[in-house]
């Protein structure tokens, strides 16, 4: 039995083109063997890109000249959060207008009146503020604020771009879509926010009638020996709030830990109350009517 031609990449799950191929040596039935895989037109790839870094990776192949990845792929790659389901296994691409969009299978392009990026890991990657910008056409106002949130930063987390550069490129772009939303996110947006699920807890009080929540603001406990930072405060009524995701249910050490703060802060007379996904997500109303019985002025 005559052995196949090598195969360009040789190994380890990277990828390769047709034209890669040919030059090799290898032959055009051989691509279409059933080991290899192939995410776009004339790219192939030894396994299924798993995850939308692998598909970006393999597209860079066949990736137009001066265009960037934008939209929710850039939010993926750069670790903004986003709604579950909202990445799936599309990328979204964007040149400048009046350049024609990326068209391909897998492949959502864009000609955006502005785009701008840079190069990161050897990606194209539209800019922070682009991306945001970018993204109040897809998102609810809610979630543009918490991709906001993320992108001006945190006590643990560094500002990937400024409140003021996220301002002045909506003012830039106040024609386009998404305008509306931009408006109402930009007043909310908040530094030192640590998730989506925080930035959302912190809007719904909002709309609650609930006024003065500080973010991550700090707490002196132990007579003053040791700082918390709970999620949410509400000072003058001695409020703290905390969102509570599956990490504290299931680890250990982190519930012990929990166990810990609250003590800590009720024994300086806190009110901490602990919200989780179902009190956000499925059932708001029933949250509501409990907040009423010790947060003043809900609505």
């Amino acid at each position: 039995m005559r052995t196949p031609a090598p195969l360009p990449a040789g190994r380890g799950g990277r990828s390769f083109t047709s034209e890669d191929a040919r030059l090799s040596g290898v032959s055009a039935s051989r691509l279409r063997a059933r080991d290899l895989h192939h995410p776009f037109h004339a790219v192939h790839t030894f396994r299924p890109p798993e995850d939308v870094l692998a598909r970006c990776r393999a597209y860079l192949h066949v990736m137009p000249a001066d265009a960037y990845f934008s939209h929710q792929t850039a939010a993926a790659l750069l670790g903004i959060p986003l709604p579950p389901g909202i990445v799936q296994g599309i990328l979204h691409v964007a040149v400048e207008h009046p350049r024609t969009p990326p068209r391909a299978r897998g492949v959502v392009g864009h000609s955006l009146r502005s785009v701008e990026g840079a190069v990161t890991d050897g990606l194209r990657i539209s800019a922070p503020a682009h991306i945001w910008c970018q993204l109040s056409g897809v998102l609810d106002r809610e979630d543009l604020v918490a991709a906001g949130d993320h992108l001006v930063g945190a006590r643990g987390r560094e500002a990937l771009v400024t409140h003021d550069v996220l301002a002045a490129l909506a003012d830039e772009l106040h024609r386009t879509k998404g305008s509306r939303s931009r408006t109402w996110a930009l007043r909310r947006i908040r530094y030192g926010t640590d998730s989506r699920p925080e930035s959302l807890l912190r809007l719904l009080l909002e709309e609650c009638g609930v006024s003065g929540i500080a973010v991550n603001a700090p707490v002196p406990v132990d007579g003053g020996r040791l700082v918390l930072h709970p999620d949410l405060t509400v000072a003058r009524h001695r409020i703290a709030l905390e969102y509570e995701g599956d990490g504290h249910r299931v680890d250990q050490r982190q519930w012990h830990l929990d166990i810990e703060r609250r003590e800590l802060l009720e024994r300086e007379g806190w009110r901490v109350v602990r919200v989780t996904a179902r009190d956000l997500f499925h059932e708001r109303a029933a949250f509501v009517t409990r907040l009423r019985r010790f947060v003043p002025n809900v609505e």
